[in-house]
């Protein structure tokens, strides 16, 4: 039988293996090196989601470029191609096995930014094992868990003009409310946030109920974490920061670091790693068992 000490050495080799990052990462790469990165990325997303919920974590982020197959990280994109990129990954991450086993049908709801969003992933994916799960927005899931949502500036305004024009023969009236969700047991929010009002952001933690996993996907939290929107003109949005955005975890992240310089990848529940660009693909320059800061990460490239 092995050794204590190479039972010591295997543990420790299987305790750094890390995983590789998906295809297409490099600045040197073609989009056709890309070729299947969104299922690389789907993958490892749901395994993490599973281990983290597994170790009793239940505020789980996912960030990543969307667009990671058809944009490089110079290309020129318009908002509507991120949305529609996020809204087809939320769709087909809620059917990996992890995802369907933590919470599947309807007690998995699938969030996004508003209702439009929701009626064009219902009419993109009309597929009966696609509307199986809870297809919904923030402001209606707010109020589905018994909070009233913060609205946008200049909404009620719209909606009492908007119920004034049906009144008086304009727009058709909205239609019936769907019958009431039955519970979360997992709260999937898609692209909450970026691109949208701030006050998406500040409604997650609206839509929070203890007991119940919510993963974000691409709502850029590092803006809100950072202090990108500052706290000075932005006090609420900086104080729901402190309380509640700084709790989440980081299961699948995979961002550029400056400008073609690098990247900061980690997929739960492994250190983080920093990743060079050259020529010959991405090189790992350095591993951190806590998220580092992307000015760390720059310095660090400087280095060999």
């Amino acid at each position: 039988p092995p050794s204590r000490s190479m039972l010591g050495l295997l543990t420790a080799v299987q305790a750094v293996t890390l995983s590789s990052p998906p295809p297409g990462l490099s600045g040197y790469s073609t989009r056709f090196d890309a070729g299947g990165a969104l299922a690389s990325i789907r993958r490892s997303s749901a395994a993490a989601v599973a281990a983290a919920l597994s170790d009793g974590k239940e505020l789980l982020e996912i960030e990543f470029p969307p667009l990671i197959e058809s944009k490089g990280q110079f290309d020129d994109f318009s908002n509507v191609e991120v949305l529609d990129a996020n809204r087809d990954f939320g769709v087909q991450l809620a059917l990996e096995p992890e995802i369907q086993a933590a919470a599947s049908k309807a007690e998995l709801w699938l969030c996004f930014a508003d209702e439009g969003e929701a009626q064009l992933a219902r009419e993109a994916w009309p597929g009966a094992m696609y509307g199986e799960a809870t297809t919904t927005y923030i402001a209606a899931a707010v109020r589905a868990v018994g909070e009233e949502p913060l609205m946008p500036m200049g909404s009620s305004a719209l909606g009492a003009a908007s119920a004034l024009g049906a009144l008086f023969g304009g727009s058709p009236p909205p239609p019936p409310a769907a019958p009431a969700a039955p519970p979360a047991a997992l709260q999937l929010v898609i692209q909450p946030g970026d691109g949208g009002p701030m006050e998406d952001w500040m409604n997650l933690e609206r839509l929070r109920v203890e007991g119940v996993p919510m993963v974000c996907l691409n709502g850029a939290l590092d803006k809100v974490t950072s202090g990108y929107y500052s706290n000075f003109l932005n006090p609420e949005l900086g104080r729901c920061s402190d309380r509640f955005f700084t709790r989440f975890e980081q299961v699948f992240y995979c961002k550029p670091l400056g400008a073609g310089r690098g990247w900061l990848y980690r997929v739960y529940p492994e250190p983080w790693q920093c990743l060079r660009e050259t020529k010959r693909g991405l090189e790992l320059v350095e591993t951190y068992a806590e998220r580092p800061s992307p000015a760390a990460c720059l310095e660090r490239l400087k280095r060999p």
